[in-house]
């Protein structure tokens, strides 16, 4: 199958205009009511231009990778269901026996067999295929569809951060709708681009429920959607998730008391219902989530995943070691410090291995430096103040070190790491950025 034809030469300007079109008016309905608005079609313009990107280096200067596979199955999945519904709706539905593979031929294309016979990584390929009808079986329109669809659960964390704090919305922007490893690993057809939208979905809709109590059937609805295709796709993120979750509606709730007394006996309370149902929502969910599931086959599974991350013939010699994993919580937790500062700093700019982890670099470089100026300029004690104080913020934190940890304790791929933390890189940078805000000295009360 040749992937870049002429459709998508000639289709590309149509669907942009569409899109953007449709983003316009959308804007203009808007952002005479909710301020923020008036960076909608700028942050869709910018999203699609990642996803334009994107396809163009995988195609192009890496002649193909996941990306193209992914595009693969989603058009022979999407081709199969006129030549044979009930296999096509079997694998929809996540049933990848070997007998609903054999009905795939000539005529439909293969989806590669290494994906099909892993459900996390065909997952992509499944709910791809919803759009391809719609994308013309092309590759960039499908990007382009893609990324429209992601762009949704991006403006949905944007959208909670300013309901929280009003007058940020321009650094807000910054920091959520425009960093560069968003825009570019996080808008193609991959793992990244469906986990860090439904990531975003879920915060958003959580908060409407369980927080402000607003819509419920609806936000509960896309909450549970977004859950599953999380747990389809990288379930690992869910465990990173929940201790955030648990965190941020202990603390909203102690927030709405007024009193320090109350507050002293309600601490406790909260703390063992919230407990109570975590436990409960964790072994509920350790099913369906796998391997993840269970601390020890977690643990061996992160054995797995860094030892293939160190074959360079697959991923190139761009690799780093913070040492060996050795099958033990101890050795984790060991690990951990190191671990996160390589998930969320680095590479530097002295370990660039390749011409793609410059921007990552330098945006690394930024985050690193704008760390360092808020730890100067703000006590810690007042930093960690801060973070206590607004449950968003504890929530941020805690998701991004779990997810942090886990990814640079597993990976030892830089290439790999630059996507694989992609879903808390929004977090981080928020969090940093509504810091800064809260605590410079010149802010009106």
């Amino acid at each position: 199958m040749d992937i870049l034809t002429i459709w998508d030469f000639t289709l590309t300007p149509f669907y942009l205009l569409v899109i953007l079109g449709i983003g316009y008016l959308i804007q203009g309905n808007k952002q005479n009511k909710i301020v923020e608005y008036k960076y909608f079609t700028l942050g869709l313009f910018a999203k699609l231009s990642g996803a334009i990107a994107f396809s163009l280096v995988y195609t192009l200067y890496y002649d193909g990778g996941d990306t193209t596979n992914y595009y693969k199955g989603a058009v022979a999945l999407s081709n199969l269901k006129s030549v044979d519904f009930t296999s096509y709706w079997n694998i929809l539905n996540n049933d990848l026996r070997y007998e609903n593979y054999i009905a795939f031929n000539a005529d439909t294309g293969y989806p590669p067999f290494y994906m099909y016979r892993t459900a996390n990584t065909f997952s992509v390929c499944r709910y791809s295929s919803l759009i391809a009808d719609l994308g013309f079986n092309s590759f960039i329109p499908m990007s382009l569809l893609t990324a429209t669809f992601s762009y949704i659960g991006i403006w949905k964390l944007y959208r909670l951060f300013n309901t929280l704090y009003k007058g940020m919305e321009k650094h807000l922007a910054y920091a959520i709708l425009f960093l560069p490893t968003l825009l570019f690993w996080g808008s193609g057809i991959m793992k990244d681009t469906f986990v860090l939208s439904s990531t975003c979905w879920i915060s958003y809709n959580f908060f409407k429920v369980f927080i402000q109590g607003k819509n419920i059937l609806v936000n509960s609805f896309f909450m549970i959607l977004n859950l599953v295709v999380v747990i389809n796709i990288k379930p690992y993120v869910i465990m990173s998730l929940l201790p955030g979750v648990m965190l941020w509606l202990n603390s909203a709730y102690l927030k709405g008391i007024p009193f320090p007394w109350p507050k002293l006996f309600m601490i406790p309370l909260l703390g063992s219902i919230i407990g109570v149902v975590g436990y409960i929502t964790i072994n509920n969910l350790s099913q369906l989530m796998g391997t993840y599931g269970d601390v020890d086959q977690a643990i061996n599974q992160a054995q797995i995943i860094q030892q293939d991350l160190l074959r360079e013939g697959q991923y190139g010699n761009n690799n780093y070691n913070i040492g060996e994993i050795d099958g033990t919580i101890g050795g984790m937790i060991s690990l951990a410090p190191v671990a996160i500062f390589t998930a969320i700093y680095r590479p530097m700019f002295f370990e660039i291995g390749s011409p793609m982890m410059v921007v990552s670099v330098i945006e690394n470089s930024i985050l690193f430096v704008l760390t360092m100026f808020l730890l100067m300029k703000v006590k810690f004690i007042n930093i960690f103040r801060v973070i206590v104080r607004e449950p968003i913020l504890l929530y941020s934190l805690v998701f991004s070190l779990f997810l942090a940890f886990g990814v640079g304790i597993a990976g030892t791929n830089f290439g790999a790491m630059v996507r694989y933390k992609v879903p808390f890189v929004p977090y981080y940078f928020a969090m940093l950025v509504v810091i800064y805000n809260l605590t410079k000295p010149n802010r009106s009360s």
